[in-house]
């Protein structure tokens, strides 16, 4: 019994030593990955304010999406990437034979921004809203209909609400409550709703942080 005893003491005292060890790996790769995450939010800015199109916002991790889930970057990383595809909309012409392509990445950033637009960081859900606003007159303004302009004063409108500071959405939802009164674009006979898509919307092509 003894001699059983004494084996199970230095078993456990064992399997304690290892478990310790596990966590210190544990712990250092996480660090590590926190690391890597705030120094790849840095690089990922820096490169898209020299070439969008090229950013990255991503970086390699040793324990998957922990580190990420923990420093709560999810939305902002969403965000940046649909800035990316937004700077690739604005400014184009829609014509025949680009319709679809643009189409189809208007769509694509509008659900990349939709998880942003819900954040609980106000800056990070007003610029998002912001921009899916842009987006929506954008597809307005190319004969996309009535409810796309509906949606754009929804978004802007929710933009201002979330973030008062916003003073780039304030100058959007004005401009285009001018325009409807004026009958220069057209909008439904209804009241628009606060929050009436999903809550997004923005107003320019800024990395989140840097001002709009």
């Amino acid at each position: 019994m003894t001699r059983h005893g004494v084996s199970l003491s230095t078993a456990l005292r064992v399997g304690g030593a290892v478990g310790l060890v596990v966590v210190a790996v544990l712990a250092a790769l996480l660090a590590a990955d926190t690391r890597a995450w705030r120094l790849s939010l840095e690089r990922g800015d820096a490169v898209y304010a020299v070439s969008p199109g090229q950013a990255q916002w991503r970086p390699a991790t040793h324990l998957g999406g922990l580190a990420q889930s923990l420093l709560g970057v999810g939305d902002d990383v969403a965000l940046r990437q649909g800035l990316v595809l937004y700077r690739q909309i604005v400014g184009q012409h829609e014509f025949l034979n680009n319709q679809l392509g643009i189409e189809t990445l208007r769509a694509q950033a509008e659900q990349r921004l939709a998880g942003p637009a819900a954040s609980s960081n106000p800056k990070v859900a007003s610029q998002a809203r912001t921009l899916l606003g842009i987006l929506a007159f954008g597809a307005a303004a190319n004969g996309a209909g009535v409810s796309q302009t509906d949606a754009a004063i929804s978004d802007f409108t929710d933009a201002v609400t979330v973030d008062q500071s916003n003073t780039a959405a304030k100058y959007d939802l004005e401009l285009l409550l001018r325009l409807s009164a004026t009958g220069a674009v057209r909008t439904s006979s209804g009241p628009t709703n606060g929050f009436g898509r999903t809550g997004r919307h923005g107003a320019s092509g800024g990395v989140p942080g840097s001002g709009y």
